[in-house]
């Protein structure tokens, strides 16, 4: 691993940071027509996710009229719909050379490039959309969209405002313009209507169930919150080695832990960048008297959909010299999906905090988050313990991302909930998207992406496993560079594999995982609010391999 050259990472951090809301600070004293069409069929469709009728039916629409630019979008937008990336980018770079500079075209393509993730050219396909017809709602959206993967929600908000105001009747934007702005309502407001529904004698059993399960949610989150007894602004926690066995050299460990105690009762936690909350064993939740009180699931890597957990609270949790009372847990039902440790901590449970992994240094570092301008020093109050707690809420839309003075030389990513995602050059192919995963053993990197620079080949004697089962089919890449908040490392035979799991929840392709041989190399620096990085390699400090 070395050190890489500052003046291409200054170049995708600008494009990252600026190339969109660019364009979104256009002038608006245009006059705009609102776009009062209904959905068609086929826009219907589309929505309700129903991909292949949507095509049949946009592809008659283009038959019918050859120069229906709408058409030629939607059947863009139903292939990419229906994972076919290669053939969604080769038909929008049809229609936009057929068609040059024509906005909803330029859109369309937009779109793809924005699945794909490849964000540079997305955003520049958005930027010059927008310059050409000011009034495309669906171009705002798509803003939005990109906006809020990068942290600048105000911004985002105000293109999706933009984007209803522009085109009401638009399904998509309708539903997250509706859901933005409802206030929401309190734990007894919403089981006194769920209550209620339950009365009611149109609710199928089915629905019964759901409405059943979400009462039970809201009151195990009335439990706790997983309050801290004492402040603390800062704290220091060892990590400890995870390895088969002794370890005796660096190369042994393959995953980072943390000893917490639950209930008074010692266990050793995986920091997982890929999880999110706490996520304890059977055993654990037995040993600690921990009994069910909501089933759930939890996905990741793997073929074979997702593995059971339920919910619980734990009276009493000390991290170092943290203590936290009343939090809620997951619990994984199978007991074969934790190896030599009693379950897993994301580290997004200190998002209060300024995280940092100095894992050559065998520590868990937490400071305080830099207060904004005109607002007082924020004192955290509780631990995140129960996962995927990170969504957008109101008060993140009154904010765009903050770089304090003192971070102007930390790295802008993107994130969707828990997962960080990072701008990544691979060789010579245009900039990529990588996950950061410490719980990953090894890296990895897409097929699609892999054919980009390299060779790529069977090997049936690998095996990946993840909570969702194990892989398929799991492939080989010859020597692949990558290169991600200005450090490059080159991996001979890097693990590929399909990865479409993780484009589907974060609506971008991920090319491929920053995995835990890479990082433990690294002291890695987390803002979770601010979608901020600092990754440092110093190969004189700590553990190294070599």
């Amino acid at each position: 691993m070395q050190a890489h050259r500052r003046a291409a990472l200054i170049v995708l951090t600008l494009a990252l940071t600026t190339a969109v809301p660019a364009a979104a600070q256009a002038s608006t004293k245009q006059t705009c027509a609102i776009d009062q069409r209904s959905p068609s069929d086929a826009d219907d469709y589309l929505y309700h996710r129903n991909f292949a009728e949507a095509d049949r039916l946009y592809t008659a629409a283009l038959a019918a009229d050859p120069a229906s630019f709408q058409a030629m979008a939607g059947i863009v937008r139903a292939t990419l719909g229906q994972d076919k990336l290669a053939d969604a980018l080769t038909l929008a770079t049809q229609y936009d050379a057929a068609h040059p500079h024509n906005p909803i075209l330029l859109d369309a393509l937009g779109e793809v490039r924005f699945r794909r993730g490849e964000v540079d050219e997305a955003a520049t396909a958005f930027n010059e959309s927008l310059h050409l017809d000011l009034c495309n709602g669906i171009t705002h959206y798509d803003m939005y969209r990109f906006l809020n993967l990068s942290g600048m929600f105000a911004t985002a908000q105000r293109r999706l405002d933009m984007a209803h105001t522009l085109a009401p009747n638009n399904q998509r934007i309708k539903q997250l313009w509706h859901a933005s702005h409802e206030a929401p309502m309190t734990d007894e407001e919403t089981l006194a209507m769920l209550k209620n529904f339950l009365d009611s004698p149109s609710a199928t059993t089915e629905e019964k169930e759901g409405t059943q399960a979400a009462i039970a949610a809201i009151q195990a989150r009335e439990r706790g919150d997983c309050q801290l007894v004492s402040p603390v602004t800062d704290a220091k926690v060892p990590i400890v080695p995870i390895a088969f066995g002794a370890v005796m050299l660096p190369q042994e460990m393959y995953a980072a832990g943390l000893d917490v105690l639950f209930n008074g009762k010692r266990k050793r936690l995986e920091i997982d960048t890929g999880a999110s909350g706490i996520i304890i064993s059977r055993a654990v939740a037995k040993s600690a008297g921990l009994v069910p009180e909501l089933q759930t699931t939890a996905s990741g890597v793997g073929d074979k959909g997702p593995s059971a957990t339920f919910v619980t609270h734990v009276d009493d949790i000390r991290i170092g010299a943290m203590e936290f009372k009343n939090c809620m847990v997951h619990v994984l039902e199978q007991t074969n999906l934790l190896e030599n440790v009693d379950g897993l901590i994301g580290p997004d449970v200190f998002r209060n905090f300024v995280v940092t992994l100095d894992i050559p240094g065998r520590e868990l570092r937490l400071g305080p988050l830099p207060p904004r301008p005109g607002d007082a020093a924020a004192q955290p109050t509780s631990l995140s313990t129960a996962g995927d707690t990170l969504r957008q809420t109101h008060a993140d839309q009154a904010r765009d991302r903050y770089i304090a003075p003192e971070m102007k030389d930390w790295e802008p990513i993107f994130r969707w909930e828990h997962f960080l995602i990072f701008p990544t050059v691979i060789g010579n192919a245009p900039l990529k998207l990588f996950m950061m995963d410490t719980g990953a053993s090894q890296g990895m990197i897409s097929p699609a992406a892999a054919r980009e620079v390299t060779h790529v080949s069977g090997d049936s004697s690998t095996h990946v496993k993840g909570f969702s089962g194990e892989v398929k089919s799991v492939l080989i890449a010859d020597k692949v560079s990558i290169t991600f908040a200005r450090v490059r490392q080159i991996t001979d035979g890097m693990l590929s594999y399909d990865n479409t799991m993780l484009a589907r929840t974060t609506g971008v392709e991920i090319s491929g995982l920053i995995g835990f041989p890479t990082l433990r190399e690294l002291i890695i620096s987390i803002d979770y609010r601010d979608n901020l990085v600092h990754v440092v390699y110093d190969p004189k400090h700590g553990f190294h391999t070599h």
